[in-house]
């Protein structure tokens, strides 16, 4: 099974204040763009149950990787013994605020619970992502959304100086 995970951008993002444990209050409006990872999920039999790899070598490895947890925790969450091959190809560039390793996430989690038949809701998917990355729930609509709540930070200055950011969107006529 091959599945399409998409970035996203911010059309508006609101830093409604920082929390004393480094984290941001945030509320931001989503949407997802062309720009897209593929994912090759198969099952597979044998003692490992996630094989993962990748084609850009500055993605984490193993455990260290948000796919790998996803499908860590789609396997706990439903109990499935069986093992699944992952092949991740990047197009999003790796840490570049676009979200492409929550879509990732999120897309496997979508495709497993497709790939297993298991047919979960996509709430219960949206419940499972949350444990995964702070990002990750929204991608399991895979639609423009509003997601309010905690961010890390990632840029200092107080939020007065960092309070709101607008993205435009120019396309040509």
């Amino acid at each position: 099974m091959q599945v399409i995970a998409p970035a996203k951008i911010n059309l508006s993002l609101t830093v409604l204040g920082r929390r004393s444990d480094g984290f941001h209050e945030i509320e931001t409006f989503i949407a997802p763009i062309s720009l897209c990872d593929e994912i090759k999920i198969e099952r597979r039999s044998g003692k490992q149950k996630i094989a993962f790899r990748c084609d850009d070598p500055s993605v984490p490895k193993g455990e260290d990787n948000i796919v790998v947890r996803a499908a860590n925790a789609f396997f706990e969450e439903t109990k499935i013994t069986s093992g699944v091959s992952i092949a991740l190809k990047k197009t999003i560039p790796h840490g570049a605020g676009l979200g492409g390793g929550s879509s990732d996430a999120a897309s496997t989690l979508v495709a497993l619970n497709e790939l297993f038949e298991t047919n979960l809701p996509r709430e219960a998917l949206a419940k499972m992502a949350e444990m995964i990355g702070s990002d990750v729930p929204i991608f399991i609509f895979q639609s423009a959304g509003i997601r309010w709540g905690v961010q890390r930070a990632g840029r200092t200055g107080e939020p007065d100086q960092i309070a709101r950011t607008i993205i435009g969107v120019v396309t040509e006529a």
